[in-house]
């Protein structure tokens, strides 16, 4: 369902999008994707989430990611 979140932050001048949370192979995992469909750069920062990982589903996701190009990254790889 569209929110009006990416126009919203396209029209700011926002270009990255980070997602963390619960849980990266499924809110999270939908969330990035999303915002790469929607143009963002988009990274999930790793330590920062937590799977439910059901039947190998966090490697599903991250495999899916993947293919969408959402990247994966700490959270030491963020310079403040």
């Amino acid at each position: 369902t569209a929110t009006g979140l990416g126009g919203y932050l396209k029209a700011r001048g926002i270009k990255t999008v980070y997602v963390t949370g619960l849980a990266t192979d499924f809110c999270v995992a939908w969330t990035a994707m999303d915002a790469r469909k929607a143009g963002f750069d988009t990274y999930v920062i790793e330590d920062a989430t937590r799977a439910i990982d059901l039947n190998g589903s966090l490697a599903a996701a991250w495999k899916q990611m993947t293919e969408k190009g959402v990247k994966k990254i700490q959270s030491s790889d963020i310079v403040a």
